[in-house]
């Protein structure tokens, strides 16, 4: 299995370089309709939020449609009709509608069908960004591994069998770059060249959700390719960072902080990303002509050792008068693996200069202390509200 996909990759690399000689995307403006599948979640949320802050993007004509689960689609119009209302400077149109990620691309299809009819008289230019997948423990991973690959699947074939101007910008995963213990390319640091190809389908959780990720942004890669659509992949390494809404947003990594504001787990070094620039990524490559058909990491290079992280948790917990420091603690055992923490992890601050507009993410220290900050201020890791 690992021979095939080692050469399956090889392939790949080389395909989407002689592609990239061959398509280049049309578009040299801004998209006028931005679709974000996932636009409930901590990064759509925060891509939703950069498109309405962008000068280019949040005008008369045009549009953004965040597509969400069933279940939230009257929590966000809510929410969204809510921002609205207290920002009068927005100018573009924001619909939210229904999406389910595993109906075979029924419901990405009928948005697709809205907005095209909608401006029916026009050739729009079309974004979408496809954050959504699913990233939940569970004993059943095999099926989530499967439905998250079916899914971005299913969504590329959709985008396919319209004859229209869609970009795709696709959220990819540090996890599809390497897997646990994998020895980069260069026996330095990962770049994007490198493709996870140690994870394995159903071994455990962790696993088959790395698996998922790296399989789901070959696949789709695969049918861009076919189908000569305008592609970018990002892949951002673990996304930290303060929510757009504390109080009704919800991840992992919040999940995490919080259990380490309270003591429960020690604080952990981990190669990690501010969920703020991740959001400016999207959207800038939603937009630049020069991101398309590239594959581009966007993290900080080097982990900050758990030392440093808890000190700086330890200090905003104590300015702030909120929580108990004394029980932030840090994990003293890790080492780092195969690179060193406190050693580069991966080289993609060139690229993301060269493709990104010049995007420089912000420092660890920045994001933990005003994700931390945010938290705090909200009693959200204590597990209490305002």
């Amino acid at each position: 299995m690992t021979r095939l996909r080692s050469s399956f990759v090889a392939t790949l690399l080389t395909t989407v370089s002689l592609f990239n000689l061959s398509l280049s995307f049309t578009a040299t403006q801004s998209p006028n309709i931005a679709v974000v599948t996932g636009a409930s979640g901590f990064l759509g949320r925060e891509i939703v939020k950069e498109l309405l802050a962008d000068e280019d993007l949040n005008t008369s004509n045009r549009e953004i449609i965040c597509l969400v689960r069933e279940s939230r689609l009257a929590d966000e119009e809510k929410y969204w009709a809510n921002i609205q209302k207290d920002d009068g400077d927005l100018r573009c149109d924001l619909r939210v509608l229904p999406y389910d990620m595993i109906d075979g691309g029924t419901s990405l299809s009928n948005a697709l069908e809205s907005i095209f009819t909608r401006h029916s008289t026009c050739d729009p230019e079309c974004c979408i960004y496809h954050v959504a997948s699913i990233f939940s423990p569970t004993e059943n991973h095999k099926q989530m591994a499967l439905d998250n690959v079916k899914g971005a699947e299913d969504l590329m074939n959709i985008v396919a069998t319209f004859s229209k101007n869609i970009k795709v910008v696709f959220t990819s995963s540090m996890a599809a770059v390497r897997g646990s213990g994998q020895v980069p390319k260069n026996e330095k640091f990962y770049t994007h060249e490198d493709y996870n190809i140690l994870s394995e389908l159903g071994k455990n959780w962790g696993s088959s959700y790395q698996w998922s990720k790296a399989e789901s942004e070959m696949k789709s890669w695969e049918i861009a390719k076919e189908n000569n659509i305008p592609f970018v992949s990002l892949c951002p390494s673990f996304i930290f960072g303060p929510p757009t809404d504390p109080k009704t947003s919800n991840s992992f990594s919040l999940s995490i902080v919080s259990s380490w504001i309270r003591g429960e787990s020690p604080v952990q070094s981990r190669l990690c990303v501010d969920v703020r620039d991740v959001a400016k990524a999207h959207v800038i490559a939603g937009k630049s002509k020069g991101a398309v058909n590239e594959r581009i990491i966007v993290s900080t290079e080097a982990r900050l050792p758990s030392t440093m992280m808890a000190a700086e948790l330890k200090r905003i917990s104590t300015e702030i008068g909120v929580g108990d420091a004394e029980k932030i603690h840090a994990d003293t055992e890790f080492d780092g693996g195969i690179i060193p923490i406190g050693s580069q992890e991966v080289e993609c601050a060139d690229r993301l200069k060269l493709f990104l507009d010049g995007l420089e993410p912000r420092s660890v220290e920045e994001t933990m202390a005003d994700m931390t900050e945010a938290l705090l201020n909200d009693n959200l890791c204590l597990g209490e509200t305002k």
